[in-house]
């Protein structure tokens, strides 16, 4: 049991009469009220007896039995004046009426003062002596019983305070002595080992708790875990202190029953120099690409995707918005689980405009998410961490993949309820699961047990926060759910807050401790029967295998929902068997039929960036008649502008005022001829720009490659003063 502060900053703890020992009673009736059981309330003799000492001028003594006590205490009465003290008197009478002797008894053990903020001998018991009430030895009993009677003065909170507590319990015992010489007291004069043993256990979580809750609560913290998640978070960062980290958060929690395990909501709740008391848990930070996955969730749900789908990985910009990836590089083509383990940043907002922002935005408000603005306000960025969500919200979210798509909040106590709510299917989120077990794990220290890390699977992101104010690391293992954050409350920004780096280690360092004390299972579960098959496809494309495809893979799918198809890319062509060049048509036996990967030209250039070369078809043997081409492959498909565009261009610089023109084409094409309203504009390589002054009015674009394959899209211009 750990003890908290209540509303009013007292540390209190309520123990009933029946489990008062009852040497804290004979102690207390001995020194206070030795004719407690023998009054109504009041004790005419002591009332005399201190009236007779006063009126002769010597020590002032008091009379107060027992009940007079509480009554003070219950209805804060001044008692120093006689006005106060014949209130007092009544209240007392007048409590004896209504209760019990174990009952005024009972109310004073809970109300008497113990020193500072300390009411009640439960608290008191818990801070000096660390044990409950029922566990207190005669010497800590009779040292508790001298200090209601001057609390300021006897506390044990302070060496003075030890000092003359243990003057007056020295009078105390010689009377126990005397009354109970019958009684075993050898214990009598037993060191009195004393501490001040204030609760600092999980500070963030107790004072959460406490601003909803009340009484005696039973939270579903496991002590041990919690311990141990400190240490280590506490080590981390102090080992990495010189990289100007000095923060982190951590949560731990069993999704199976969504019970809170570890709470760390900061390095150190008392630091103020790194604001220790915000919770870290609940603060709103930008996650950077942790929130990833769920938009592959959207994605597979809606069978844009399966893991093996290859998506582009390109430069290409949305309107005003033009994202890059993190290490500004790309990669031409990436299958979606690579895309996802590797956060990718123009797959995930290709796919986010194909699953919609207004669902995702949905999504993130079904999960609690807090102070959303509207969808409009975050756009594509949402992709990238353009929301703010807590560490709490991810955790919950990361839960809801391994719970079959159902999502439920944390629980902070025993007695908070389990409410579940299906939001992804439970084939979308165990194929996300699945691809995130894909991501290798980044341990930043040898361990003893490096044979075992390969026989469990960890499925985890990293994030990092635009600006590198946030790093983020964040999975599933076996049942329980790990999540770390790093990085500064004020949101002073840091080039080592990187979630890979900065986030990882600490993450891994908490999921190996979990491993090693806890069975792990080697595999993903299924926890319920999924609709759910297996299929060949060809890896170069992630569609469906055909005959001489060279590299094949599986993938799981959803039959029914995913998208599937038959590769497009990979063609047969007719080939001069003479020359090895492409021939107009198959001419057997001068001509052989094999098949090649007809890349668009986007992802020819990103691949020649990289560095990497390409396998591409031969050109052609001679000129064909364009009647022989047009009608095969893929014809160009305009990426700006976008069909339907609306244009406004100032009327004074007309001829300052450009549009840019740009397509992507098919592996086999050379140039593009740009024309407007049928007028033939110019001739560009593909992969060029070509910027124009645009005509006033409506216009048709055409794009005609020199295969002979056209598109076209219709712009409207309009002049402004």
């Amino acid at each position: 049991m750990k003890l908290s502060l209540s509303m009013d900053d007292k540390y209190r703890l309520f123990v009933p009469y029946d489990e008062l020992p009852p040497e804290t009673v004979q102690a207390l009736l001995l020194y206070e009220d030795r004719g407690f059981y023998y009054h109504f309330g009041v004790n005419p003799l002591s009332v005399i007896k201190a009236a007779r000492q006063m009126m002769k001028g010597g020590r002032r003594r008091g009379a107060s039995t027992v009940t007079m006590q509480v009554a003070r205490m219950v209805y804060h009465i001044d008692s120093a004046n006689i006005l106060g003290k014949i209130k007092q008197m009544l209240r007392a009478v007048q409590i004896e009426m209504f209760y019990s002797k174990e009952q005024i008894l009972e109310a004073y053990f809970n109300l008497a003062p113990y020193g500072g903020n300390i009411e009640g001998i439960g608290a008191a018991a818990r801070i000096y002596f660390n044990r409950p009430v029922s566990q207190l030895n005669l010497p800590q009993i009779l040292a508790l019983t001298i200090i209601p009677q001057n609390p300021e003065k006897r506390s044990l909170l302070s060496v003075k305070g030890r000092q003359n507590n243990q003057h007056a319990t020295k009078r105390l015992k010689e009377i126990w002595h005397k009354k109970y010489i019958h009684k075993e007291n050898e214990y009598l004069d037993l060191p009195l080992a004393v501490g001040v043993h204030l609760p600092n256990e999980a500070p963030h979580l107790i004072r959460r708790i406490l601003t909803h809750h009340n009484g005696r609560i039973i939270s579903t913290l496991d002590l041990d875990m919690q311990h141990q998640t400190e240490e280590i978070l506490h080590n981390y960062v102090r080992e990495q202190r010189q990289k100007g980290i000095y923060n982190a958060a951590a949560l731990i929690l069993d999704a199976e029953t969504m019970e809170t395990l570890a709470y760390i909501g900061s390095n150190n709740f008392n630091d103020a120099t790194i604001e220790g008391q915000v919770d870290g848990i609940t603060a709103l930070r930008s996650p950077g690409s942790a929130l990833k996955p769920f938009i592959y969730s959207l994605a597979l749900e809606q069978g844009i995707i399966h893991p093996k789908t290859m998506l582009k990985d390109v430069p290409k910009n949305y309107g005003l918005y033009t994202p890059e990836n993190f290490d500004r590089s790309f990669y031409g083509l990436v299958n979606a689980t690579q895309a996802l383990i590797h956060s990718r940043n123009i797959p995930a907002v290709d796919l986010l405009l194909r699953v919609g922002e207004e669902n995702m935005y949905r999504l993130l408000e079904k999960c609690g998410v807090q102070k959303l603005k509207s969808p409009e306000f975050y756009g594509l960025a949402m992709a990238l961490g353009g929301t703010e969500v807590s560490l709490e919200n991810l955790t919950a979210m990361y839960a809801m993949l391994y719970n079959n798509g159902r999502f439920a909040n944390i629980r902070l106590t025993t007695d908070a309820e389990l409410k579940n709510k299906q939001l992804i299917s439970p084939e979308a989120a165990f194929l996300t699961l699945s691809m995130l077990t894909e991501n290798k794990a980044i341990d930043d220290v040898t361990t003893g047990f490096t044979a075992y890390k390969q026989k469990y699977p960890v499925a985890w992101k990293t994030g990092t926060s635009y600006g590198f104010k946030d790093a983020w690391s964040i999975g599933v293992v076996g049942r329980f759910v790990v999540a770390v954050w790093v990085g500064n409350f004020d949101g002073t920004p840091n080039n080592a807050f990187v979630g890979r780096e900065a986030a990882a280690p600490l993450f891994f360092r908490l999921v190996r401790r979990l491993a090693r004390q806890n069975n792990i299972p080697t595999h993903l579960k299924k926890h319920i029967p999924l609709n759910l098959a297996t299929v060949t496809v060809c890896q170069d494309t992630g569609d469906i295998a055909v005959d001489g495809c060279e590299n094949v893979t599986e993938t799981q799918f959803i039959p029914g929902v995913t998208n599937i198809k038959v590769s497009n890319v990979s063609r047969l062509i007719p080939i001069d068997v003479a020359t090895g060049l492409r021939a107009c048509r198959h001419l057997p036996p001068t001509t052989v039929m094999r098949r090649y990967n007809f890349w668009p030209s986007d992802v020819l250039q990103a691949y020649a960036n990289a560095g990497i070369g390409i396998r591409r078809p031969p050109e052609f043997k001679e000129n064909c008649a364009v009647t022989s081409t047009e009608t095969t492959g893929k014809i160009p498909q305009i990426v700006t502008p976008a069909n339907n565009s609306h244009f406004l261009v100032r009327s004074k610089k007309l001829k300052q005022e450009k549009i840019a023109l740009k397509a992507i084409t098919d592996a086999d094409v050379k140039l593009i001829y740009w024309f407007i309203n049928n007028i033939l504009i110019k001739e560009v390589k593909v992969n060029d720009v070509l910027e124009i002054t645009p005509p006033l009015g409506v216009s048709e674009i055409k794009a005609v490659d020199d295969m002979g394959r056209m598109s076209a899209v219709t712009i409207t211009v309009a002049p402004i003063d």
